[in-house]
């Protein structure tokens, strides 16, 4: 099927004076607010090129925003240059005359989602956050909850078209290619399989290969405890199984694949306040998620519904039912889409179980010492493993690929003036989970998510890709060797 007939979008130019401004600079974090000379919105590629060419002679700097999601200031701090709009550029179609997909680079989450399963029938195993943009989903790997079943989104994806700078300065359109012969193209196109966001230059289309067929149908189950009714060793029992069943069922073959979990570990915050699970399966096989909440429970006090939603995370059902529900609307209700509220986040990889002195840390900031200046707080622990791992570290730039779980550290608040209590509370907490070199590669963790970026981090190099991260910096001096795109923690060019 061709791109679908659509009027392109002229392109627009919003400068300070221009009531939009003010919207138009502000990142889905309210934290993160720019000053750019202009915004420039743009609706194909060829726009692209030319503003990335103007900035680029002018000495302006220039970033790039898909769907504003990022976790850090790095689209944002950008003083005086050029911020760069994609959202026009948000087709996702069949290319003609091929057996690919095309997704440009300023759709959601939502737009890949909604076109392939209507018109093909086919999905990306992506996130639950449907308003995230792909494009800085895609290139930091991509996971969700149907990944232990289908791998990353980056595992499917064929090609790139980017819009660079050159050896002398000038802005070009390349299209590279997995596996190509030639090196440039090969080693580009590498990098872009999770090597990040904002490295290398703007994505402006992705092409994948033989995206997965989305599954008819799904089961959601839910439940929680209230902290009230738990003791620290319930808590402990908890943590250890949980981490412990992921061990044992994360194997590349293992037939638990089409079950992902979500253990939303909220703060302490009163007699309302709940820890929770969502459990999605992707096959209709309800004894499945049954036998799993068994397992977990068994030792636990008699799990009770859930009430609240956890981060970003709705309430799947206000009820311990579980539900049978279309793919599609099963994504509806799973969406992770929150308010605006100021947030900082952390994260960490896991090949093995929780060691006990981390479930006593997790106890202590949880319950013992929660963040009394945060909306919520929480730590997320979700599935991983299974298909993710059946990928070699160095066939993509995603180098955790023996880990079974993924954990996601949050704070939320709404003003300003309680910046400083939410920082250094998680950072306090992080600091005791895993010392100052973070959650560093040692057999039970295995670093940090490059889409969870955190400025905190040191060796940040080595967390997010490991071995993987000289091939990284040959492929950003071929690319953007005069490192035009750059940010805090950017690929260094050799």
């Amino acid at each position: 099927m061709a791109e679908p007939c659509r009027e392109m979008f002229p392109g627009v130019r919003i400068e300070p004076e221009d009531p939009r401004y003010p919207t138009m600079v502000r990142g889905f974090n309210p934290r993160w607010v720019a000053s750019p000379d202009y915004v420039q919105v743009c609706g194909e590629t060829s726009q692209v090129a030319k503003v990335v060419g103007e900035a680029q002679a002018e000495g302006k700097r220039i970033t790039v925003r898909s769907g504003g999601h990022c976790y850090e200031n790095f689209v944002c701090e950008n003083e005086g240059g050029a911020l760069i709009d994609l959202s026009p550029m948000n087709g996702v179609y069949k290319e003609p005359g091929t057996e690919l997909y095309c997704v440009e680079g300023g759709a959601t989450l939502w737009n890949v989602y909604n076109a392939l399963y209507r018109e093909y029938g086919r999905t990306l195993p992506g996130g639950s956050c449907y308003s995230v943009g792909a494009g800085g989903h895609f290139t930091g790997g991509g996971y969700g909850l149907l990944s232990r079943m289908h791998g990353l989104t980056s595992d499917y994806l064929a090609a790139v078209e980017v819009v660079r700078v050159d050896e002398n300065g000038n802005a070009e359109v390349v299209k590279v290619q997995r596996g190509s012969p030639d090196a440039f193209e090969r080693e580009v196109a590498w990098a872009h399989r999770g090597g990040g966001g904002g490295n290398f230059g703007i994505v402006t289309r992705f092409w994948f290969e033989d995206p997965p067929p989305a599954p008819e149908m799904v089961l959601l189950l839910s439940f929680a405890w209230n902290w009230s009714e738990l003791s620290e060793d319930d808590f402990t029992e908890l943590i250890k199984v949980f981490g412990e069943w992921h061990v044992a069922n994360s194997a590349p073959d293992s037939e638990w694949a089409p079950l992902f979990a979500l253990l939303h570990l909220n703060q302490y915050s009163g007699p309302a306040s709940q820890i929770s699970v969502t459990v999605q399966g992707a096959e209709p096989e309800p004894e499945r998620l049954e036998e799993f909440k068994r397992e977990l429970t068994a030792k636990l006090p008699r799990p009770v519904v859930q009430r609240s939603g956890s981060g970003h995370f709705a309430i799947p059902s206000p009820s311990e039912t579980l539900r049978v529900l279309p793919w599609l609307y099963a994504t509806q209700q799973l969406d992770g889409a929150t308010p605006n509220q100021r947030g900082k986040y952390k994260s960490a990889y896991m090949n093995q179980a929780f060691p006990q002195n981390q479930i006593e840390t997790l106890w202590k900031y949880l319950h013992d010492q929660p963040n009394k200046a945060a909306v919520s707080a929480l730590v997320q622990v979700d599935s991983y493993g299974c298909q993710i791992n059946a990928v070699p570290e160095g066939e993509t730039a995603v180098a955790q690929r023996s880990s079974v779980m993924k954990l996601q550290y949050q704070t939320y608040w709404y003003e300003e003036e309680n910046d400083e209590e939410n920082l250094s509370w998680i950072r306090a907490f992080y600091n005791e989970m895993y010392g100052a070199r973070g959650p560093y590669p040692d057999g039970t963790m295995d670093g940090c998510f490059v889409n969870y970026p955190d400025v905190d981090l040191q060796d940040w190099q080595f967390l997010y890709y490991k071995n993987n991260y000289e091939r990284l910096q040959k492929a950003k001096s071929l690319c953007d060797p005069h490192n035009v795109f750059r940010h805090q923690q950017s690929i260094e060019p050799l």
